[in-house]
């Protein structure tokens, strides 16, 4: 069986895209998968030293820019779509499975004027606008949290929850977590310029109370400098400072508390991981995308969301000590996360693809 798998900008659609490419093979190791992504998306730089089987296509987001740019975009969106159309001939895949950001459209076109099989994936609350357009013509659509199903159909639907990285999830223990005070600052797979100045303005408030804990800050490129500089006036020994992690999974295991944005992913694998949080979400969406992805753990109890404004840093300032002096609260928090995290949303999502290409796992 073959399948491509389309999707990425960030890595918010480029690894639940992965996890489901790994449990596929996993499932049925003779299974092909290609990767199809953008050559202007994050997928850019991480797929090259992947090893996978890869396309990348032309094509940038269409909403928030100038006509011109617009314009542009269109021309490129169509030239993807005819790229998109000599891929599906050549690969001959059975299914497309779109992963959802911009880069997956092209190829969910593709799939729905040449009748390939297609079954759509939605990490957020609140489906994006490619998924709102391709969802009738899709045979599934697998869904992350419970309150994405009411958007399309109930014969169509399937709340699966996110599929994250391999890495995240059964190492992450709370019960011997009670020596360890560690701070971990994710701000997606590019970094978050006003989430990572509200940090460290936070901790440069709380001085020198911060050295009592360890930090594991992930910045994004743009601001490493700025950020590693910052811990350094605060004469913090035990602040790391990356530009990127790769092993989410052991950065989630080490830690006592989150900060980070909420996208869909990242939500999914703090609940998988079982780890406390306090939410920034990204307060420029028009539907409010990762704002309503944290609710879902903060309705659970396991997170707190403070809003990204000019009162960040003296909010972030009250809630860190607030909660990494509280071990029990921290605990509890924690072991709400778990119970709402969905482990098997890869294998659950694999099946459903084998069911839909008319394969039957095993043969």
């Amino acid at each position: 069986m073959k399948v491509i798998i389309a999707g990425g900008g960030t890595g918010g659609h480029l690894f639940p895209a992965i996890a489901l490419g790994e449990e596929l093979k996993r499932q049925r190791p003779a299974t092909e998968v290609m990767f199809v992504g953008s050559s202007a998306g994050f997928e850019a730089r991480w797929l090259p030293t992947s090893g996978l089987k890869y396309e990348l296509f032309e094509v940038h987001g269409l909403r928030g820019h100038n006509v011109r740019e617009r314009v542009t975009a269109t021309a490129e969106f169509l030239r993807a779509i005819l790229k998109a159309r000599r891929l599906l001939k050549n690969f001959a895949p059975g299914l497309v499975v779109s992963a959802g950001g911009y880069a997956s459209v092209p190829m969910a076109v593709a799939a729905i004027v040449t009748r390939t099989p297609l079954i759509l994936m939605e990490q957020n609350s609140r489906p994006g606008l490619a998924n709102r357009a391709f969802w009738r013509f899709a045979r599934k659509i697998c869904v992350g949290f419970d309150d994405t199903a009411a958007f399309f159909s109930a014969d169509k639907a399937v709340i699966t929850g996110n599929p994250v990285r391999s890495s995240v999830g059964h190492q992450c223990d709370l019960r011997d977590r009670s020596h360890v005070s560690q701070i971990l600052v994710l701000g997606g797979s590019t970094g978050a310029h006003r989430l990572n100045l509200g940090v460290v303005k936070a901790f440069e408030t709380l001085a020198k109370d911060v050295i009592k804990w360890t930090l594991v800050h992930q910045t994004g490129e743009a601001d490493v400098g700025m950020v590693t500089a910052a811990y350094k006036a605060l004469e913090w020994p035990s602040a790391s400072v990356l530009r990127f992690i790769d092993d989410v999974g052991s950065a989630l295991a080490g830690a006592t508390l989150v900060i980070a944005r909420s996208g869909a992913v990242t939500v999914s694998e703090v609940a998988l991981a079982g780890r406390p949080a306090i939410f920034v979400p990204y307060p420029f969406h028009r539907d409010r995308q990762q704002e309503l992805n944290a609710r879902v753990l903060e309705r659970a109890g396991a997170a707190i969301i403070i809003r990204d404004d000019e009162q960040l840093a003296e909010n972030l300032a009250r809630a860190i000590p607030e909660l990494m002096n509280d071990p029990a609260r921290l605990a509890e928090m924690g072991r709400r996360a778990r119970s709402v995290a969905r482990p098997e949303a890869a294998a659950d999502i694999a099946r459903i693809c084998f069911e839909v290409a008319g394969a039957e796992v095993g043969a």
